[in-house]
């Protein structure tokens, strides 16, 4: 098994030792004098030898970044789920959602907030002009319900502080459904007060990926031989980056939308 694996330069840098089979001095022999540490050299001269390799025997790691009310005992017990399944089910989020007069019925893409009831179809947001409330404040809640869902997190960020939208605080929905309720406000400071922030560390496998995280097109399902190689290309891409420490600022990892984390793909939950 290989770890894709850009969370430290150390941990990019042993990715590139095991995928490539060579010792330290062997890979700063290829990369520095051989290739002048340039990319394109070094792959040319290295790609036949990660031909064989077979991507169902790479894991790629990364890490959620959440404010948890419980100590991430949720997610501990039934993984990462996307956000349809966290609403729709019995969850600490739609409980607390309850509790505040919020609820959804996503099947039919609808919101009720004290008692009334709400449009959230982004099908409809996307072919229709909004220019004043409430639409104008529901079309990010029905964007992050019907388009942006997935589970998602970090495959690096060494600052998740500088991510800018406190996600360690609180989820950041109930900064858009805040934002279209101000009397919700009070609900996302009162999470943001009780929670403590966790790096909840886990690997996916390459078929859990949307395609478009490795810059493919995300219209078909099955990889062809050529996109396989252009995902080895883009993965050694980035750990040579990460491993010289070269300025990347964050690389996202998105799961496909219907994917969740189970708790065995995720090995521990670090408080920030």
């Amino acid at each position: 098994m290989y770890d894709f694996d850009l969370r430290t330069p150390d941990s990019a840098y042993d990715f590139l030792l095991t995928f490539f089979n060579m010792s330290g001095a062997e890979y700063i022999e290829e990369l520095i004098i051989n290739s002048g540490n340039d990319f394109e050299k070094f792959w040319d001269r290295n790609a036949a030898k990660v031909n064989d390799i077979s991507i169902d025997n790479i894991r790629v790691w990364g890490f959620h970044v959440v404010g948890s009310l419980d100590e991430c005992g949720e997610i501990r017990s039934h993984g990462l789920r996307n956000l349809q399944k966290v609403l729709a089910g019995d969850t600490l989020f739609s409980r607390m959602l309850k509790s505040n007069g919020v609820l959804f019925d996503v099947e039919r893409r609808l919101m009720f907030y004290k008692g009334k009831e709400y449009n959230v179809d982004y099908d409809w947001y996307r072919h229709n002009d909004y220019t004043m409330p409430p639409e104008k404040y529901l079309e990010p809640i029905a964007h992050r319900i019907y388009y942006d869902y997935c589970v998602n997190g970090f495959m690096m960020n060494d600052d998740v502080f500088s991510y800018g939208t406190n996600i360690h605080k609180r989820p950041e929905f109930l900064m858009k459904l805040s934002a279209a309720f101000p009397d919700l406000k009070k609900m996302e400071e009162e999470w943001a007060k009780r929670s403590k922030g966790y790096k909840v560390n886990f690997y996916a496998t390459i078929d859990q990926i949307h395609r478009f995280n490795f810059d493919l097109n995300d219209t078909q399902e099955e990889l062809t031989d050529e996109e396989i190689v252009h995902i080895k290309r883009w993965m050694v891409s980035r750990a040579i980056d990460r491993a010289n420490n070269n300025l990347i600022s964050e690389v996202f990892l998105y799961i496909k939308d219907e994917i969740d984390i189970p708790p065995e793909q995720i090995t521990s939950c670090e408080e920030i």
